[in-house]
């Protein structure tokens, strides 16, 4: 009996006249064709990993799409990391409001030495509040209004440039995917007009050079205005930050101004 079951399951029939459904194997790895199917058409391992180098030759076969306009928006990339390092290093503490410089002009405007203190200012070019602090000591005696207002403008005029260089991450960040659209449009008019070109069937070739170009340059221009954008936000909270304690500072300083002429 049990023999008899054996033979009936190991040929493919089922009890109650039903056969079995034969085993469908499974395509080829990579066969598929489609993007992302692990395979030997893939930049995956036999062992599932992504390969670094594969994933690097698809970038540049993507990139060679439209070689000009990706070129453009790569250098715009590399223009947003330089001037995102530049801003890191110039809008901190130590380049806005050292804490030194402040100690040694509160230092001689509390002991009323402000020709000193003017000439400190005059010293220090490289420190973002000292022409600020330089017109609050030479116009002392003015009035402390005149002092605050003199202070107020000074200060508009300083944060004003320093607003102006972090923007330009902002501008990166607009122009890229502004050039990834105008990819997108050429490549759409490349596909269209060389379908136009062709008599018979669709050329696949023509098509899908086409339409890489025109997604390919989106994604790019997409991808550094992200960056870009996000660079921009971590600037523009630093910066604020920064100028406050500037501001701070320097209202800290025509205090004591006030108190030297009372």
């Amino acid at each position: 009996m049990l023999h008899a079951l054996s033979v009936w399951f190991g040929s493919g029939y089922v009890p109650g006249g039903l056969a079995a459904a034969p085993a469908v194997s499974a395509p080829p790895a990579g066969a598929l064709g489609i993007p992302g199917v692990l395979g030997q058409a893939d930049t995956a391992g036999a062992d599932g990993v992504i390969d670094p180098a594969g994933l690097g030759y698809r970038l540049a076969e993507l990139f060679m799409f439209s070689p000009i306009i990706n070129g453009i928006i790569a250098a715009l990339s590399v223009l947003a990391l330089g001037l995102f390092l530049w801003l890191l290093l110039t809008i901190n503490a130590r380049a806005v409001a050292p804490r030194d410089f402040i100690d040694e002009i509160t230092r001689l405007v509390v002991r009323g030495d402000l020709e000193k203190a003017a000439d400190l200012c005059r010293r220090a070019r490289g420190v973002f509040i000292a022409p600020i602090v330089q017109r609050c000591v030479e116009n002392a005696g003015q009035g402390h209004s005149v002092v605050l207002e003199m202070v107020g403008s000074e200060g508009r005029r300083a944060a004003d440039v320093v607003w102006n260089r972090v923007s330009y991450l902002a501008d990166i960040s607009n122009v890229a995917p502004m050039l990834g659209l105008l990819g997108t449009v050429i490549g759409m008019i490349t596909a269209f007009f060389g379908l136009e070109r062709e008599t018979g069937s669709i050329n696949a070739t023509v098509l899908s050079r086409g339409v890489g170009q025109a997604m390919t340059t989106t994604m790019f221009g997409l991808g550094v205005a992200i960056m870009a954008l996000v660079m921009y936000s971590i600037i523009k909270s630093r910066a604020t930050r920064t100028l406050a304690e500037a501001e701070r500072a320097v209202n800290t300083i025509a205090d004591h101004l006030q108190r030297n002429d009372e």
